[in-house]
């Protein structure tokens, strides 16, 4: 194989690699220091509208969901609750970039990422407790239900029980 070939079958193998990185959700969650949710059993949405531009269908169906899941967690939904929960759909560009071998061969790759965050405060004090983000389970041109459901079902069995 020679010098070109090599190239051309590392940038091919290159691109699947990022082809399949895109594919998995990746999920982040933070929880604020000497909380206990023991103490914590109502739950109510901060809006239950979503913000400018957001397919209001697809909101209202991730918002069944984690009412559904906070449930099964023992909280009900209560206005005013608890703990007031906050939903955020969105999306983001991302860069990934590739650089290897002494050719210094390098490129970029930019894709558009759907994201989930849930943001959870206590209702009295507003002071933020939990917070949990998923990232590329929506893909903006052709939204998958059930992906966004698995992937919101992870990130709430990170959610603390009462």
């Amino acid at each position: 194989m020679n010098c070109k070939q090599l190239i051309i079958v590392g940038a091919a193998g290159a691109l699947l690699l990022s082809a399949g990185a895109w594919a998995e959700p990746q999920l982040t969650t933070d929880m604020a220091r000497d909380v206990n949710f023991a103490d914590y059993k109502t739950f109510s949405w901060a809006s239950a509208h979503p913000q400018g531009g957001m397919n209001s269908v697809q909101y209202q169906e991730i918002m069944n969901s984690i009412t559904t899941y906070l449930s099964g967690k023992g909280y009900q939904r209560h206005a005013p609750g608890d703990l007031t929960m906050a939903l955020t759909l969105g999306k983001q560009q991302k860069v990934d970039l590739d650089t290897w071998n002494h050719y210094g061969y390098n490129d970029a790759y930019v894709r558009t990422q759907g994201e989930v965050s849930l943001d959870a405060f206590d209702t009295k004090t507003k002071k933020a407790l939990w917070h949990g983000t998923v990232t590329e389970i929506i893909n903006p041109n052709k939204p998958d239900p059930a992906r966004a459901e698995e992937a919101i079902g992870k990130l709430l069995e990170h959610f603390p029980a009462h």
